[in-house]
């Protein structure tokens, strides 16, 4: 790669790592799959890890939400993030896999009693609420959501940890004048890098 290709690299990683190590406007991703269907469906997602040796990315979510299983049906991903201060875009492309390592168990551990508490629910997301009082619909009964709600291990079977393997990277820096667009891909042994047109 040039210099300049690798500037860019660089300042892709940097920008990812401090993405998770603090708030940044890259914390904050939106998640392409392909449901069973062939639809696209997209959803925002926190970028939780990112792993520059093996060119990896990593995010947390319910093992019962539909992204997990149309990642087993179809593990190829997109995940876009924006910088709107910056006027800066991000996108990545590669493959996505649910990791049950020991390190879902050190993330769990990691995560704050908020954060862990998004698995208690004893029902998956998508899931109709409970009837609001007056509705015809006989609501769930309260203390089914209360008992689990107190099970830690039923929490953690809920949680998933899923890596991104990445392949492509799509950097665009609509700041500089002219636009600049960097398109990164995943050698053998390294990335390569060529600028494109925005």
């Amino acid at each position: 790669m040039t210099k300049a290709s690798e500037a860019v690299l660089e300042e892709i990683w940097r920008s990812l790592h401090a993405a998770t190590a603090r708030h940044t406007p890259f914390t904050l991703g939106y998640l392409g799959t392909v449901d069973a269907e062939g639809a696209p469906r997209v959803r925002a997602v926190i970028l939780r890890r990112v792993d520059r040796e093996w060119g990896e990315l990593a995010l947390a979510t319910d093992r019962r939400s539909a992204k997990v299983s149309e990642i087993a049906g179809n593990p190829r991903v997109a995940l876009t993030v924006y910088d709107e201060e910056r006027s800066v875009q991000q996108r990545i492309e590669g493959r996505a896999r649910l990791d049950d390592s020991a390190e879902r168990e050190r993330v769990w551990v990691s995560l704050g009693s908020h954060s862990r508490d998004l698995y208690r629910s004893p029902w998956a997301p998508g899931t109709i609420l409970p009837a609001e009082a007056g509705d015809d619909v006989e609501p769930r009964p309260a203390e089914t959501h209360a008992e689990a709600a107190t099970d830690d291990a039923a929490a953690f079977e809920r949680f998933a940890w899923v890596r991104i393997e990445c392949e492509r990277l799509d950097w665009l820096d609509l700041s500089a004048s002219p636009q600049e667009r960097w398109e990164f891909r995943r050698g053998a042994d390294e990335w390569e890098g060529q600028r494109i047109v925005p």
